[in-house]
């Protein structure tokens, strides 16, 4: 910062927080962030000064901060070209929008669970699954990385085939061995059955998924979305309770279209993949 600015020129970190109404907790805050950095700082005593002009940024991250932004994205925001500052801030708030609208679904969602009421209907089915001999990858994933960490493991397991020359027997699939939202990693089990001999790789797990019966609803994009998604969880685990015991085996979601189409190009009614609950039947 520049220091041939005497502190009488500046303010003093209380002016600055009356002047633009925010907090010294927050003012040392955005200067850690290097959100806000004071103009200057005095050797001796570690006070904190700040040029007036730096109120109208302070102003303006108050403002963003409304928007419920993260500190990282409102200072890489106000680090972009001035020229481009608006379009980005665009681009911020439709997913932001589209956040609350997700947020919306899953609390009507969550209503809809607590008064007993279930909106949708479900063609439920029940099959037996044999054994299968499986290649995996395991990863820990965050809610909205998990589409692209999928798609990124079926590539990898397929090419890994064309490579070894073994060959899939059946639709890739996805274990969920934990929850995965904005705070909870899994991890998840990226699978695909194969037939053929391969040889031991670092990068995957080959294994045996034992054979076991499962409830399992088909969906379409558009229902394969959240929250809609959570409807056909409920759904599936509901008749699995009422019609066996709890499997050891975790839920899991099938993808017979990635065989065909890319998830990227199927239209919202096109059938997109089953959410499965493995269960023990009674009797």
């Amino acid at each position: 910062m520049n220091k041939d600015h005497s502190p009488s020129e500046l303010l003093s970190l209380g002016d600055f927080s009356r002047h633009s109404r925010l907090s010294r907790k927050a003012l040392r805050l955005y200067d850690s962030l290097e959100l806000l950095p004071p103009a200057l700082v005095d050797g001796s005593s570690g006070y904190r000064y700040y040029y007036p002009a730096q109120l109208e940024r302070a102003r303006l991250i108050a403002r963003l901060r409304q928007l419920n932004l993260p500190l990282a994205e409102i200072r890489e925001l106000l680090d972009t070209p001035p020229d481009i500052q608006a379009e980005r801030l665009g681009e911020l708030w439709a997913r932001e929008q589209q956040a609350f609208l997700e947020r919306d679904a899953l609390a009507q969602f969550l209503m809809d669970t607590l008064r007993g009421d279930t909106a949708m209907t479900y063609d439920i089915q029940v099959r037996a699954v044999p054994a299968q001999q499986l290649l995996t990858v395991t990863r820990k994933v965050l809610a909205p990385e998990l589409p692209g960490v999928i798609d990124e493991g079926f590539s990898l397991l397929h090419r890994h085939f064309s490579e070894s020359g073994a060959e899939p027997t059946g639709a890739p699939l996805v274990i969920y061995h934990g929850e995965v939202n904005t705070d909870s990693d899994g991890p998840v089990e990226i699978c695909w059955p194969y037939q053929g001999d391969l040889p031991p790789h670092a990068d995957f797990t080959q294994r045996i998924e034992p054979a076991h019966t499962e409830a399992y609803v088909t969906l379409t994009r558009a229902q394969f979305q959240f929250p809609e998604i959570l409807q056909a969880y409920a759904a599936v685990q509901a008749y699995a309770e009422k019609h066996g015991e709890r499997s050891p085996l975790d839920t899991r979601e099938v993808y017979p279209t990635y065989l065909g189409k890319n998830w990227c190009d199927l239209q919202p009614n096109d059938l997109a993949g089953e959410v499965t609950w493995p269960f023990v039947p009674r009797g």
